[in-house]
């Protein structure tokens, strides 16, 4: 899973209007701040367009609050291939 914390209010998200890059949300929680936290399907996100393995790709969170405002953020990440130990 791909892990996106924000500082927005869990009540205030529409859920189903939040996407990562095109990639719908698969989950979401609070965390102990009361804030929003969306999670990902790392095999979608894996397969976006252009996404550069071992460099920096912006990835943009976009969605609507229950009152049908618009957010969106956006954050150059660094996307690494990490093999799990015991993996050649």
């Amino acid at each position: 899973m791909v892990t996106v914390h924000t500082n927005i209010a869990y009540g205030d998200v529409q859920v189903s209007s939040v996407y990562l890059n095109g990639v719908p949300i698969q989950f979401e929680k609070i965390d102990n701040r009361g804030y929003f936290v969306a999670k990902f399907s790392m095999e979608d996100v894996k397969s976006l367009d252009g996404l550069k393995i071992d460099n920096y790709n912006e990835l943009q969170l976009v969605g609507a609050t229950r009152g049908g405002e618009a957010f969106a953020g956006s954050q150059e990440i660094l996307v690494i291939d990490i093999q799990p130990a015991g993996n050649p």
